[in-house]
């Protein structure tokens, strides 16, 4: 699947399908213009000569080549919906098969590959049946393979001497045929006389330079191969309805013709140019062919039988050896912004948050913002300092054990130097005008802490220096050198009240990491100017890390290693900086950057954190999932209730899987037992042990790609791949004592409150009993056993995204 620019005259052995997804595209086929649109189909026989060329419209068309013996060698394929539209009710069992081709080789389930090779034999079946008419006579052997090789020569002298006088005597010549004999075998192959083709192709490369190239109109002219420039400026209008100098205006302010696109390989025979687009819309002209037939796609709320289980066996012994470890998902959690705090939704939500998960900080933006009114000048310039919401927020927040992770942002606008905002609330992203009432502001804010909360307990935060300012232009309106100022002077102004203090940052997107050295010169900038840097803050999401080299943005999702290799690739950073044993902070991450990614409320979320909370173990100091609660605002609230939040629980309170992973993770015992793929196990001082057992699914080929034609608010689990369950076999040895087995799953059928609204029906506003009925239909599903035995074995069946945690009870 890919889009096309000009695909030259060319042929090959393969039948071809050609069906266009989106837009327009111009095809010479069989000496026949023809104009292809949205939903058309159409075949190309083997060694029939076809060019392809765009419209004014972009295209993303679905091209699909096998053998000639797929059709007995000999049939003839009249398979051409743009030319008789009658067609298109023939063509709709054809389409149906090239959705399912489509849907299983980017599902890539087991046996996709024989599905695939099956729906094909069916394909060509229906080509035979409905569309065959007569046989092939290009396809023949003999002169007509010499014929081909003649015309492969003559249109590769064209591409290679366009620029040089040639005439049809001169082509005759070269091929050793008389001018008659040569005029009507060209023509019979190509459906154009020589001299028009000569043109067309002198006009594509012309059309080339134009856009590559600041030559001007006469210097194109003659590079081109025409006699002068009239004569040029004549054809030109002809084919593309405008003069030369026209068109290379409108592609200079329009870009109409993207020529940053990425080539992609297509056919050693074809010298034209297939690009890369994005195909986010135009999976769903194809894949709504698949909603006709019940039995191809699984429904939500019907899944279809279960594939092929994979089975591991987990043999621990009850008093074998452990190790330590530190847990770090519950040292921070996150929110929106600071004024949120002040909201009684949002502190009933943490509130309940902290009462079983156990968190010991809290991080949101905007605690400068001017909501918050902490910042305001006299008629003559002296700043007036307000902490009255500052305190609402901090007392509230110490009343409940927890402790600000202080990320000083936004800037005043008062004290802005100019007006960039950034999210719905528009907070200002740039630096101060005077930075030393910047840093006056610091200082008095760490004094009031200081004076209010006692230097022991504001010795216990952190102190972090604006969010992602290597996001230029985003979250921060200076350049990089503006911001290893800023933090170098706002550092110096925190230590000058209190060096005690823990200072960092920078909160840096993982963009940067992938993309430039800015890791590296902010910590080098701090080590050669000796600027205090106590902690490192980093954020990752699974969105592909855009080059700075890529124009064309595709929102593709990364592979599941993507994270911890994030994180390795900066500790190394971190270690050639020296900074080596500095504490590195994850202060947010979460599957999607975007607030309004559907995926967020499935029952994938509660593996994925499990998955990254367990591979990022002993490597960073906290893990701070982004964010607790989806009274959250960074752009205008939708009115369903699971619109794809970021939060661990949505605004009604409701708590979604991503909240129980964490809840699970931390029923864990602090010494580590044993930990494999897709489980641990962990032991406590009284001899209790806990296993966690999960089974992660990543989004499929498709939906990585960028392709999110599949996903819809009530259909959330056709992107992912096509697992089967997993079967662990957990073999426990050398129990002694009485242990009481308690077991929680969590699935789709167990704990999911998104699945169960689904079953609900999906009403976009809930009714007070519809809130209480999902409640308690949210958490996992509980069972108890007591074991008396000294060797115990259990089964545990996980479908895809399902989560066990069996927690053995010593009892006495």
């Amino acid at each position: 699947m890919n889009s096309v620019k000009h695909i030259h005259f060319h042929w090959h052995k393969e039948v071809e399908i050609v069906y266009l997804l989106q837009g327009s595209v111009i095809m010479y086929l069989d000496q026949k213009q023809y104009t292809l649109h949205e939903d058309d189909v159409i075949v190309v026989n083997s060694m029939s000569v076809h060019q392809i060329e765009r419209t004014s419209q972009d295209n993303v068309l679905l091209t699909l080549q096998f053998g000639p013996e797929w059709l007995n060698n000999q049939a003839f394929i009249s398979c051409n919906s743009a030319a008789d539209p009658e067609q298109h009710r023939q063509l709709q069992g054809i389409k149906q098969n090239l959705a399912q081709m489509v849907w299983e080789i980017n599902k890539k389930a087991p046996g996709y590959q024989s599905y695939a090779m099956g729906t094909l034999q069916t394909l060509c079946g229906g080509l035979l049946r409905y569309f065959a008419d007569g046989t092939n006579p290009a396809a023949e052997e003999g002169s007509r393979e010499y014929d081909y090789k003649r015309l492969n020569r003559v249109l590769t002298y064209v591409d290679q001497h366009y620029n040089e006088k040639i005439s049809l005597q001169t082509m005759a010549d070269l091929e050793h045929l008389s001018l008659h004999y040569f005029s009507h075998f060209f023509t019979d192959k190509i459906g154009i006389p020589f001299q028009k083709y000569l043109t067309l192709v002198r006009l594509e490369k012309a059309q080339a330079e134009l856009a590559g190239s600041e030559k001007s109109i006469t210097e194109i002219a003659l590079d081109c191969g025409f006699a002068n420039v009239k004569l040029f400026n004549k054809y030109f209008k002809e084919k593309y309805g405008c003069t030369p100098s026209s068109y290379r205006d409108a592609l200079l302010a329009e870009e109409a013709y993207r020529p940053d696109r990425k080539p992609l390989t297509y056919d050693e025979s074809s010298s034209g140019d297939y690009y890369e687009m994005d195909t986010w819309n135009a999976m769903g002209t194809l894949y709504r062919y698949l909603d006709a037939r019940a039995d191809t796609k699984p429904d939500a709320l019907n899944p279809p039988p279960p594939l092929a289980a994979e089975r591991q066996l987990i043999e621990i012994q009850a008093d074998g050896p452990s190790a330590r470890y530190e847990q770090h998902w519950n040292v921070t959690t996150t929110a929106g912004r600071a004024i949120e705090g002040l909201r009684e939704d949002w502190r009933r939500q943490l509130r309940e948050l902290k009462g079983h998960i156990p968190f010991r900080y809290i991080r949101f933006h905007g605690i400068f913002n001017d909501e918050m009114m902490v910042y305001s000048e006299k008629e003559d310039g002296t700043p007036v300092y307000n902490w009255s919401y500052v305190d609402k927020l901090y007392d509230f927040l110490l009343e409940q054990g927890v402790k600000p992770f202080v990320e000083l942002s936004f800037m005043p606008s008062q004290l802005a130097r100019s007006k960039e905002t950034i999210f719905w609330w528009r907070g200002n992203i740039s630096p101060p005008a005077d930075q030393t009432k910047w840093d006056a502001l610091v200082r008095a804010f760490v004094r009031h802490c200081l004076n209010r909360y006692g230097a022991k307990e504001v010795e216990s935060w952190y102190f972090e220096v604006w969010n992602e300012p290597d996001l230029s232009g985003v979250c921060w309106a200076g350049s990089k050198e503006e911001y290893f100022a800023f933090y170098a002077s706002t550092v110096r102004a925190i230590k000058s009240v209190w060096p005690q203090l823990r200072t960092g940052g920078p909160a840096m997107g993982y963009g940067s990491l992938w993309n430039d050295p800015w890791a590296d010169e902010f910590m080098n900038y701090c080590r050669e100017h000796e600027v205090p840097l106590d902690f490192f803050s980093f954020h990752i999401y699974s969105e592909y890390p855009r080059l700075k080299h890529e124009r064309e943005f595709l929102t593709k999702i990364m592979p599941a290693s993507f994270y911890r290799e994030s994180i390795d690739r900066l500790r190394e950073k971190m270690k050639a900086s020296a900074y080596g044993d500095l504490e590195l902070h994850i202060t947010e991450w979460n599957f999607s950057m975007y607030d309004r990614n559907l995926l967020h409320d499935t029952m994938f979320m509660a593996p994925f954190v499990i998955y990254h909370a367990l591979n990022t173990l002993g490597v960073v100091k906290a893990l701070a999932f982004w964010s607790f609660t989806d009274v959250f605002e960074e752009s205008t609230v939708p009115t369903s209730p699971f619109y794809g939040g970021f939060g661990l629980i949505n605004r009604d309170g409701l708590k979604k899987p991503s909240y129980y992973a964490l809840e699970l993770l931390q029923k864990l015992g602090d010494e580590l037992l044993v930990q494999g793929d897709g489980y641990v196990g962990t032991r406590t001082r009284d001899g209790s042990m806990q296993f966690l057992f999960y089974h992660y699914v990543h989004v499929d080929p498709l939906f990585s790609s960028g392709d999110w034609s599949e996903l819809t608010s009530t259909n959330r689990y056709d992107v992912f791949e096509e697992k089967g369950s997993r079967i662990f076999e957990l073999s426990l040895s050398k129990l002694t004592g009485t242990f009481k087995c308690t077991s929680y799953r969590l699935d789709r059928q167990h704990g999911s409150v998104f699945d169960e609204w689904i079953h609900m029906g999906a009403p976009e506003f809930l009714t007070e009993e519809e809130l209480v009925y999902l409640h308690k239909r949210s958490g996992p599903g509980i069972r108890t056993e007591l074991l008396q035995q000294d060797n115990w074995r259990k089964e545990i069946v996980l479908p895809p995204h399902g989560v066990m945690l069996l927690t053995l009870d010593r009892q006495y």
